[in-house]
Parts: structure tokens; sequence; C-alpha cells
């Protein structure tokens, strides 16, 4: 059985797990998540965090600082009920022949005393300088092995949502799975970029319509 960790992915070992087919741009969709109102809590705790950011150089800081500032307290803002905010979150799954496993460096996850079950987002934050590469494929892998975890466990394995960061701009994924075929066939539907500084309810209102689409 071949083993592929996410930073070793690439759209060639992808191939050998999934059928991935990207979708084109529909703003529309994006529009209606991002509709959401916000309570008055959400509102000023938001108010908060961004005015933290708007003078500050995202750019220059490490990924933890700005894991730490900008994307967790964002994530820990849209949980609801049982779903919750994680770090570090692992993830294996296995299709025929194939293993995937690896970290994301983040999730909205069904919570089971304070145990990560389910995941519904996964956010995968891109590492920049010497060592940088494209977010993309890493990002897929951990949206597969969500999405097959769900599908095991008889949870909704038709639709998983990703994001990946870059300093404080998010860029969200949405995979919608046919199982039926040899090879699942994921259908890619991706958004704009967002930036935390100028578009944080926006962001925010996504990760809550997100959240409520698996609230049971």
């Amino acid at each position: 059985m071949k083993t592929y960790s996410f930073e070793d992915l690439s759209s060639a070992t992808l191939a050998e797990v999934a059928v991935l087919r990207h979708q084109p741009m529909q703003p529309a969709v994006w529009e209606e998540l991002a509709r959401r109102e916000l309570g008055e809590h959400d509102r000023a705790a938001l108010g908060f965090v961004v005015e933290k950011l708007l003078y500050y150089k995202t750019v220059r800081a490490n990924e933890a600082t700005i894991w730490a500032r900008a994307i967790y307290p964002l994530l820990a803002l849209a949980e609801r009920d049982e779903i919750r905010a994680f770090s570090a979150v692992p993830l294996v799954a296995r299709f025929d022949e194939v293993e995937l496993r690896g970290k994301a460096d983040g999730a909205l996850a069904e919570s089971v005393d304070e145990e990560l079950g389910l995941p519904y987002l996964v956010v995968v934050e891109a590492k920049r300088g010497v060592g940088a590469t494209d977010p993309m494929a890493q990002l897929l892998g951990a949206m597969l092995c969500a999405a097959r975890l769900n599908e095991r466990a008889g949870g909704q394995a038709d639709e998983i949502y990703g994001c990946y960061t870059v300093a404080d701009v998010w860029t969200f994924f949405r995979g919608r799975f046919d199982w039926t075929a040899p090879r699942p066939v994921m259908s890619l539907l991706s958004s704009r970029e967002y930036m935390e500084k100028t578009e944080g309810q926006t962001i925010l209102a996504i990760l809550e319509s997100i959240v409520g689409k698996f609230q049971t």
C-alpha cells in the first residue's frame, strides 16, 4: 500500500486517490453564505480581533503568530453547539491501496468531550519564506481525508469545506463528492480571496454559515 503525507502530495499523486473536477467560479454561492447575520457578541469580538490587525504587518510575522492573532480567533468565534475549533488536527484515511495522512493546521469539527470528532471544515496555513510551498495540494488531501472519515462514519459525506490562509487572507473551497465511481469524484468550487483586515465580517459569516450546514 502506498502512503502519502500531505506535504508530499501533488496533482499526480492526488489523481491516484480521486478524480478532481474544478468548477467555474460561482460568486453567488459565497455571497449567499456571507449574508448570515452576525450576533452582537460576535460583532464585538470580531471588532477587537480586527482592530489588533489593522496596523499589523501580517506578511512579516511568522505563521504561528498569525495563526494565534488572526486565524484561530475567527474559527473559535464560529463555534456552535458541539462544533468546535481545533488546531494541529491529525487526519488519516485509506482509499483502496493508497493512504493519505498528515495534519491540518486547524478545523471546525464535532467535539466529543473536547476530543476531535468528524471534521467539517479543514484549514491549511500556507508556509512562507524559503520553505514556501503551494498549499493547494495539502488542502485537497486534508479535505479528501475529512470527507472519507465522514463517509466511513455514516455522516454527511457528500459535502466538505476547506480553506487555506496566507497571512490574514482566506480562500475557501467547497468539495462535493460522488462515492459511487471506482475512485471518489470531488467537484471543487473556490471562493475569491478575503482579507481579514477589511472583510472580517464576511469571513466570519461564511464560517458560521458552513457550521450551520452541519449542525444537527
